[in-house]
């Protein structure tokens, strides 16, 4: 069932005429596709670039979830009126249940693909003081992993496609069933939550191909980069750290969008598999400002653009393996900037 609260939180802010993930500027397509998929109790699969504001997204989905009552303790957040975990059932036999109030917030889990993780950081393991205080096959002795802590919440995986097929494989009941068996312990465990996933469909380097049946648990939905220069600007403005005393003029400001957008328009797109992302132009809005500190000046310029442009843009492009520029990424933004705003 869909987490609790949640189904009328979203249909509340439809009757208001309020946008439930305003949080992101524009992307209406894709944000009016996750409602819908999570409105149909549905795991969502996000594809984008790095820097578009997918996490963003996923905490802010938790932070509008109502707050429930829930075990005092209790690592999944059990229900006082409907136990689902071994320990809190345990407890209710002794009649030592406590109730508390858990915010939406405190229920995001975030998980970071890697090919390190192992299905004991998902799922869980054997905490060796309880193992020897209860033996080991005794369910007290499991220490629940993150996506079991994840229950009655969102689960945000990041670059899923990051996981080896084994990891994949460990997710899929848990995402069908919204239970996880955990073999030694013959118990079933409750991971009723929403996951919010993520993937970058142009990443090559470390990624796995996920298998159709994992797919199969998704809805896919993608996220790209701001559609406008105004919303471009909208978000550096919003989101953008202010350094107290440093004004950033209006023509500064656009200089940071055009540069930014130039790195994924014609003509700068052939040489760049991947363009600067949002984040890209958050950071120079941020070092223009903080630079002119440093010189001790109160008002950014648009040199200071030119001269921070590497600095924050190097790192968050890609050039692509055509292009002169393939093992240079700094001299591409140089290029980048003379060509956009001139010497």
């Amino acid at each position: 069932m869909i987490i609790e609260g949640l189904k009328e939180i979203i249909l509340g802010h439809v009757d208001e005429g309020k946008d439930s993930l305003d949080i992101i500027f524009g992307q209406e397509d894709a944000k009016e596709k996750i409602l819908a998929s999570i409105l149909a109790d549905h795991h969502v699969l996000i594809e984008g670039p790095p820097g578009v504001g997918k996490t963003t997204l996923a905490k802010h989905l938790a932070a509008i979830l109502p707050p429930v009552k829930a075990v005092k303790g209790c690592p999944f957040h059990c229900d006082p009126d409907k136990l689902v975990c071994p320990l809190c059932i345990s407890k209710s036999k002794e009649d030592n249940i406590e109730a508390e109030e858990v915010e939406g917030s405190m229920r995001f889990v975030r998980i970071q693909g890697s090919p390190d993780l192992t299905a004991e950081d998902l799922l869980g393991d054997i905490d060796p003081t309880k193992a020897f205080k209860f033996g080991p096959h005794d369910y007290r002795a499991f220490t629940p992993g993150k996506l079991l802590k994840g229950n009655r919440g969102i689960v945000f995986f990041d670059e899923l496609n990051r996981v080896p097929e084994k990891l994949q494989n460990a997710l899929l009941q848990v995402l069908e069933e919204r239970i996880a068996t955990i073999g030694p312990y013959d118990v079933d465990y409750a991971s009723n939550f929403i996951m919010l996933a993520t993937m970058n469909p142009r990443e090559h380097a470390g990624v796995e191909e996920l298998s159709d049946v994992l797919l199969d648990r998704f809805d896919i939905v993608r996220m790209g980069y701001p559609e406008t220069p105004e919303r471009e600007k909208q978000i550096l403005l919003k989101y953008g750290l202010k350094t107290g005393g440093i004004d950033v003029p209006d023509e500064v400001v656009d200089a940071i969008v055009s540069l930014v957008r130039a790195t994924r328009e014609d003509p700068w797109d052939k040489e760049l598999d991947q363009g600067a992302s949002a984040r890209a132009g958050l950071s120079l809005y941020e070092k223009v400002q903080t630079i002119a500190l440093l010189k001790k000046r109160n008002e950014a310029t648009v040199e200071d653009v030119k001269n921070m442009a590497v600095s924050s843009m190097g790192s968050r492009i890609k050039p692509s393996p055509e292009s002169k520029f393939y093992d240079d990424p700094l001299g591409l933004v140089e290029e980048i900037s003379v060509d956009v705003l001139g010497r």
